[in-house]
């Protein structure tokens, strides 16, 4: 296949284009100016969000609390189902059918061909002139309203104990995930943060890196360093662009997840008002730290909560050996239709089951109820056990972190004046630009440094407001007072 190829040179207008010996058809430049247009997104607008603010949402829209909402309305659900053990149950009913009936088959015998019969009773009905039927067929109307009450049931009593129990471990859970809910939005809204910190850290390294790289070149030029010294200084500028690169990653991570929590699109241009600041905690005494903490966890309520349930359970159980009381009415209309032969008809009676022998059912449901009590009790004391690890770690890391924030402020005070040092000496010609590329590596590290150490502690502080069940009134800019 011939193929013309297009001479090389300026273009006017136009250009049609060959590929496999096909002819595209141009686009007209209008055209493409459109296509430009369509393809152009609009640009996300950009909310600000606060820490208070990000909590708040978190706790409207984030799956775990709705969750524990819903299982809120399920408990309160089972509440009223087992409630209705004790309210009156009135239905009413209305039937009306045809019915053919086989005397015969039902032992009724008049005369007929149906069974034996003796000549002297044959003989008999034949002399009366009396002929009864086999089969007949009637209507049957009935309409009724029945009322059945239950007068005593120990064991559904304490059902409905345990159910009313039920709803409020349930409300407990759900302030339990209020708290989580809240301290993972904080936790992540920190991430952020600091993510944020270190690329504008990163940003002043590349700068940095750019401005001794000029300066490498300028006394390249006058002689005074060499071409290593330039490529030193180029070779630090790739690194320091790369890891910009890794953090801005690491930014956006970041934020697609504090969106996610938040419950936010998770393509919102979010601007974070809050402040990543060191805001030095008291601490009181530890003792008084835990009793507070004890106080205050909705954990700790709701095994509580579950011992008591596991109680009513356990009561629920053994009431399966005592008798059960109940009445039954009912009233209503019976006939043949309900104009014919209608008359009112009534029932009534009490009933009272005793167990006797269930083939050790309850024996069974006894001894699992007493075994889910036990569990329940171990679970509290390790739940109060739990709490207090919590307290004891969230304040001993807090000591210790907030010891590191002052030396990382130190560390990165005396970085700037190791790099201006060696900047000055190196502008003077006395050495190489060794030590320059070395301080701005222990400058890069004392930025990051810093800002990790400033995340540490706040999440710590985080941390110790979620063991004192506080999580929800946590603020990066207010210190809080155990």
């Amino acid at each position: 296949m011939n193929r013309r190829l297009i001479p090389p040179g300026p273009v006017v207008g136009p250009v049609v284009v060959l590929v496999a010996g096909l002819a595209v058809a141009p686009v007209p430049p209008a055209l493409a100016a459109d296509a430009a247009k369509d393809t152009t997104r609009p640009a996300t607008p950009t909310r600000s969000l606060s820490l208070a603010e990000a909590v708040s949402d978190a706790l409207s829209t984030n799956v775990d609390t709705l969750l524990a909402q819903a299982r809120q309305n399920e408990a309160a659900g089972k509440r009223v189902s087992a409630r209705s053990a004790f309210l009156p149950h009135i239905s009413g009913q209305v039937s009306e059918s045809r019915r053919q009936t086989n005397l015969a088959a039902q032992g009724f015998d008049f005369g007929s061909d149906v069974g034996p019969q003796s000549g002297a009773q044959a003989g008999a009905a034949a002399g009366l002139g009396l002929s009864f039927p086999t089969t007949v067929t009637y209507n049957n109307f009935d309409a009724r309203a029945r009322l059945r009450q239950t007068l005593f049931d120990y064991s559904a009593w304490q059902d409905y104990q345990s159910a009313k129990l039920g709803e409020k471990v349930a409300a407990d859970r759900l302030a339990v995930a209020r708290e989580q809910v809240a301290t993972q939005t904080e936790l992540d809204y920190v991430q952020a943060l600091s993510a944020r910190r270190a690329v504008e850290a990163a940003e002043a390294n590349v700068e940095q890196a750019k401005t001794l790289l000029k300066l490498a070149r300028d006394q390249e030029q006058v002689g005074v360093a060499t071409g290593v010294d330039v490529t030193r200084a180029r070779a630090r500028l790739a690194r320091v662009r790369a890891d910009l690169a890794q953090r801005r990653t690491e930014r956006t991570r970041a934020e697609i997840q504090l969106a996610r929590t938040a419950g936010l699109p998770l393509g919102s241009n979010l601007k974070l008002t809050d402040p990543l600041v060191f805001r030095p905690m008291p601490l009181g005494p530890v003792d008084a730290a835990i009793d507070t903490a004890l106080a205050g966890r909705p954990e700790i309520d709701v095994a509580r909560t579950r011992i008591a349930r596991g109680r009513r359970n356990l009561a629920s159980a053994r009431g399966e050996r005592l008798p059960t009381l109940s009445i039954e009415a009912d009233y209503g209309a019976s006939g043949n239709t309900p104009n014919e032969n209608e008359r009112p008809t009534y029932a009534i009676g009490a009933s009272l089951s005793v167990p006797i022998f269930a083939g050790g059912r309850i024996s069974g449901q006894i001894d699992a109820a007493a075994s889910q009590l036990n569990q329940q009790r171990i679970r509290f004391r390790d739940t109060r056990r739990q709490i207090e690890q919590e307290v004891r770690t969230a304040r001993q890391t807090l000591e210790t972190l907030a010891s590191r924030v002052r030396a990382a402020r130190a560390n990165l005070t005396l970085a700037k004046q190791e790099l201006a040092r060696s900047r000055d000496r190196f502008a003077h010609g006395v050495g190489d630009n060794v030590e320059v590329v070395d301080a701005q590596s222990n400058l890069a590290d004392a930025r990051n440094g810093r800002i990790d150490a400033l995340a540490e502690y706040t999440r710590a502080r985080i941390n110790l407001a979620a063991a004192f069940g506080r999580a929800q009134q946590f603020s990066l800019t207010q210190p809080m007072t155990p």
